[in-house]
């Protein structure tokens, strides 16, 4: 039985533990792919922010390059139409000196514009402007300015190279760029090295004239700890089937030791049985051989039969006291009785007056119990407390009275007492103790677990303590009913 328990149990560890690690590789594993993708979203942001924030800066050029146009101070721009090439030409000329060899005015026509105009009106002019933003908007795209006259190519070329990228418009875009991926982590951008982050992206240009001479990165702090709330609920599942496994493997490690230790028990309680039953079935044997195989007289026969019939009362209480606890875990017990706790005290105790010293305090309560049950678990009690003790002058005490609302019953004695390690074990059923010279003294280990099933019956408790000097005290607590 050990041998295949403990086989048992290593095959268990082993599941448990295999178990565990693969939960904790899942776990793991989740959260490096995890780390993969928060690193590969956070890099294609970022990149996608600083699109955006060049988009920004173009745009800013380009409505500086409008407010240019629309400077009737700066230029002056015409319009008439071309009667050889049928469409209307437009003139930008610079009214600001230009130097000798600059151009100051140029003459376009507009792509898809074949709308017939001899005069520049507002709307035209707006149209005209519109069409001059595209045009360098799509050279910015490309990096190349275009000179429509000196002056204008010369401003647009300084613009182009001294408008940066701006910081700011790089976190904003970026923030809502990180909000598209569902991801709301606080960063923090810089263009030098930085330390101290569980997190940062690669290192991106942002220079127009030399792109390499600004380089900007954006930093995360708590990266790790976000993931880990992220996968929270594969982390908490993962846990929790861990938790189960162990407490799967404790609960049946907990009811194969129980079995173990029940078939101990069993097997001492059918030792002592064995022994027990023996002894009076033998008597009964020889006797009724005796009275087979020899003449005898009618008072030696009479004599002969009491032996028989002491012999098979005996065996009779050694059944009832087994088919008692299974019918109280069974039927339950009816709580019917209006008993006298001294008139039941008295009962247990005729027997022993002769044989021990008896403090009995004559604190008479009714109450609703069951009578035969009650007093059988007081005489259980008492019987132990002479049974156990080793002591020349063996001493019970029975002390009752009210407390709140409950009877409290407690009978003590001054035999060895009982360890603190047995004190739970001892209301087990089978259990008797393994030390001291409990063998020597006959029984079955059923005597205590009685006394607990009557007492729970009751809605009760009972319970075992130290008597000072030496010695236990049971405590019978049950609810005051009248």
């Amino acid at each position: 039985m050990k041998k295949n328990i403990r086989f048992i149990f290593i095959l268990m560890s082993v599941c448990v533990a295999g178990i565990t690690l693969l939960q904790l590789y899942y776990s793991y594993s989740n959260f490096t792919v995890a780390q993969s993708a928060f690193r590969e979203e956070t890099e294609k942001a970022f990149r996608e922010a600083i699109d955006s924030a060049l988009v920004v800066r173009n745009e800013n050029i380009v409505k500086e390059f409008r407010e240019w146009l629309m400077d009737t101070s700066y230029v002056d721009i015409t319009c008439n139409w071309d009667e050889n090439k049928n469409m209307p030409m437009f003139t930008v000329k610079e009214l600001q000196p230009v130097g000798a060899n600059g151009q100051n005015e140029i003459s376009m026509n507009i792509q898809d514009f074949d709308e017939r105009v001899d005069a520049m009106t507002p709307e035209v002019k707006e149209k005209f402007v519109v069409a001059m933003e595209g045009v360098v908007r799509n050279g910015l795209k490309k990096g190349i300015v275009w000179f429509f006259t000196q002056g204008i190519g010369e401003r647009l070329s300084r613009l182009k190279e001294d408008e940066q990228i701006d910081n700011k418009v790089i976190e904003q875009e970026y923030k809502l760029a990180l909000q598209r991926k569902g991801i709301d982590l606080p960063f923090v951008l810089t263009e030098e090295e930085a330390d101290g982050f569980d997190f940062c992206t690669d290192m991106h240009n942002i220079g127009i004239k030399n792109p390499e001479e600004r380089q900007i990165k954006a930093c995360f702090d708590n990266a790790e700890l976000y993931l880990l709330k992220q996968l929270k609920w594969i982390i908490i599942s993962s846990l929790l089937l861990i938790i189960i496994t162990l407490f799967c493997f404790w609960y049946t490690a907990r009811i194969l030791l129980s079995q173990q230790k029940l078939s101990e028990l069993k097997d001492d309680f059918i030792s002592n049985m064995t022994h027990e039953i023996h002894s009076p079935l033998t008597s009964v044997i020889i006797t009724a051989e005796a009275l087979r195989d020899f003449e005898m007289t009618k008072e030696e026969r009479d004599n002969y039969i009491d032996i028989i019939l002491h012999q098979s009362i005996k065996l009779a209480g050694l059944t009832d006291d087994i088919l008692t606890g299974t019918k109280i875990d069974r039927k339950g017990i009816a709580i019917e009785d209006v008993i006298s706790l001294n008139s039941i005290v008295q009962e247990v105790v005729v027997d022993y007056r002769d044989k021990i010293k008896l403090e009995y305090t004559d604190n008479d309560i009714v109450f609703k119990a069951n009578k035969k049950h009650l007093t059988a678990a007081l005489f259980n009690l008492i019987e132990n407390a002479v049974k156990y003790n080793t002591e020349n002058n063996p001493v019970v005490i029975i002390d009752s009275g009210i407390e709140g609302k409950e009877v409290v019953i407690k009978v003590g004695d001054n035999g060895p007492g009982i360890p603190d390690e047995h004190k739970k074990k001892i209301f087990d059923e089978f259990y008797r103790m393994p030390t001291g010279n409990v063998h020597n003294v006959k029984g079955y280990g059923l005597g205590l677990s009685y006394v607990k099933k009557v007492v729970k019956a009751h809605n009760g408790s009972v319970s075992v303590q130290d008597n000072f000097p030496q010695g236990s005290v049971f405590v019978i607590r049950i609810p005051y009913e009248i």
